[in-house]
């Protein structure tokens, strides 16, 4: 056993979390959804990601009047796209956002909260057969809900509806995150499924080599696919990949 066996736990667990289980209390599951937009606020560095390689990459192209399309994969209650939509207005960028969950119970949740944003559409359907196609996929805190095989299949359907670049945002695997996190959800998150499905969460989570190899073996390690595979604090993990146009 190596000296990082203290810092990171050795294999990804593949327990099931709570909220992924359709017969879990639907008042539990509301309440967690909308802690988890404290957790995305505070915690993901998910809005600085988007500012840096969705939003400049939209301003830096250079195509007045052009609407892109934005697909948000396992969005939640949709505290990203709303952020986003705000932002990217107030930026003078015209985009519309597709958010995808196989949830019913998720998507009846998020329904009133983007009823004031006709950029935003809900889907129903599966992440392993995206329809249409999209100048950016997206998705946070999404991939370490998926096994290593599913995960494969979720980067091949990205590839495929994909036209222009792909932003993953997970978890770091770590001893330091589960400690974080612990602490943070003692104090904010009570009453939910938020304290015990985020400490399951971290141990899905990833490493970064890890992360990297699952890129690389997937049709988003092609040459033509340029890659950043990056790390942000607390205990994020984040890849950019995209097409050479």
């Amino acid at each position: 056993m190596g000296i990082q066996a203290l810092f990171y736990p050795q294999e990804r667990s593949t327990a099931p979390e709570i909220m992924d289980d359709p017969g879990s209390d639907r008042e539990l599951l509301e309440r967690t959804l909308g802690q988890l937009v404290l957790v995305n606020r505070l915690l993901s560095r998910m809005r600085g990601l988007l500012r840096r390689h969705l939003l400049r990459d939209m301003a830096e192209r250079g195509e007045p009047g052009r609407t892109w399309s934005v697909l948000d994969v396992g969005a939640g209650g949709c505290d990203i796209p709303i952020w986003l939509v705000r932002v990217a207005h107030r930026r003078g960028i015209a985009l519309n956002i597709t958010c995808l969950d196989h949830d019913p119970r998720v998507l009846q949740y998020a329904r009133s909260r983007v009823a004031e944003y006709p950029e935003i559409t809900l889907l129903e359907g599966s992440a392993f057969a995206i329809p249409g196609s999209y100048d950016y996929i997206i998705c946070n805190h999404f991939l370490h809900h998926l096994t290593d095989d599913e995960i494969g299949r979720f980067l091949a359907a990205a590839h495929r509806a994909c036209r222009r670049r792909l932003l993953v945002n997970d978890l770091l695997r770590s001893y330091w995150s589960l400690a974080g996190f612990q602490l943070f959800a003692t104090l904010f998150l009570r009453g939910s499924f938020a304290r015990s499905d985020g400490l399951l969460s971290i141990r899905k989570g990833f490493r970064r080599r890890e992360l990297s190899r699952i890129i690389a073996g997937s049709p988003w390690g092609a040459p033509e696919t340029e890659r950043i595979i990056g790390h942000a604090l607390p205990g994020r993990l984040y890849c950019v990949a995209t097409q050479r146009m």
